[in-house]
């Protein structure tokens, strides 16, 4: 399938305020800095370059930038583990460095470097779950959303888990009887005490601000959810980024119809690899203790692993030949471990 390449906004690529401080930025001409905030560096045989000084309309747009990121962080609030967070995903082998700024294409499922993490429910365990900022740290650190969807009363197709009757206890009321509007209104609770609440989104919000720099994995239970999935992958040309998470056979089966990969997130035990290959499925999820675990990795499915909660656990399952984990907490997977 042929790919669009798009300019994009750039003040949502999570580069921090040192690195794109006018002195810290480069031209073309210039090599990397040196970490005292000149940027410059010393190349052999060379003399040291001089930096350049900023002019007023580079300080301007800077300053711009700055009050912009500000008032981001003030409305939305940030996520305040993330700093530790960070520095554990440094060590990762195989992490997931997907961002266009680095890509000159977007991924997609056949491109995406393995093994894989993806943040169940976006990272429940450690984020609001299901939140914009949520997805927006998937993204800046490297695992695919696994997010979860639900449609409101008015038909609007959002992040959050389980049916139109649940959502009471963060909303007021049952989804089933939100609107965009009052789902907007709410504030999804933090996981952990040191972490701000998060911010309600839709589908449409997220998929058309991440897109283009990861996959997606949602979760889907209806035939509006899968509707709104593949209208808005299709109209962003980006219909092979997907894996659609279900148990529900007919859906798997419109979305293979549609070219889009399936993963079956039901009980594995209780269905074989032909049954799944059958039904349009191309993957699976399988605990890595389950009895069948051994079977699963021989079969023609890719299959993802869940219920992994170490780095060791982790590794075993992916030489197993497991594509990757879909887990709660993708940071407890993927630090480093002290020697």
């Amino acid at each position: 399938m042929a790919k669009r390449k798009r300019g994009r906004d750039r003040d949502d690529r999570m580069e921090t305020l040192a690195d794109l401080a006018p002195k810290n930025r480069k031209s073309p001409d210039e090599g990397g800095g040196t970490g005292d905030g000149t940027g410059t560096a010393e190349v052999p045989g060379t003399r040291p370059g001089r930096a350049k000084p900023v002019s007023a309309e580079e300080q301007a747009a800077w300053d711009e930038r700055v009050a912009h990121a500000q008032e981001e962080r003030e409305g939305r609030g940030t996520i305040a583990p993330l700093v530790v967070a960070g520095v554990a995903v440094l060590g990762v082998v195989g992490l997931i460095v997907w961002s266009t700024l680095s890509s000159s294409d977007p991924v997609t499922v056949d491109t995406m470097p393995t093994p894989v993490v993806a943040a169940d429910g976006a990272g429940s365990a450690v984020y609001p779950a299901n939140s914009l900022e949520a997805v927006r740290e998937n993204v800046r650190f490297g695992f695919a959303p696994a997010v979860d969807l639900v449609v409101l009363g008015d038909g609007t197709v959002v992040l959050g888990e389980g049916g139109p009757d649940d959502g009471e206890d963060v909303f007021g009321k049952p989804y089933s009887e939100l609107t965009q509007e009052t789902f907007a209104d709410g504030e999804i609770p933090a996981p952990r005490e040191d972490t701000d609440a998060g911010t309600p989104a839709t589908w449409a919000e997220v998929y058309r601000t991440y897109a283009d720099d990861t996959i997606f994995m949602p979760a889907v239970d209806t035939q509006g959810e899968l509707d709104a999935v593949l209208t808005a992958a299709e109209d962003a040309d980006r219909i092979d980024s997907l894996i659609i998470r279900t148990a529900d056979d007919e859906t798997a089966a419109r979305a293979n119809d549609r070219n889009v990969s399936v993963l079956y997130v039901g009980e594995a035990d209780e269905t074989s690899p032909e049954e799944l290959l059958r039904a349009g499925y191309d993957s699976v999820a399988a605990n890595h203790d389950s009895e069948a675990w051994e079977s699963w990795t021989h079969a023609e499915l890719d299959v993802w692993v869940t219920g992994v909660s170490t780095p060791d656990e982790y590794d075993d399952a992916v030489s197993d030949g497991a594509r990757g984990a879909v887990v709660a907490d993708p940071f407890a997977i993927t630090a480093e471990q002290d020697d």
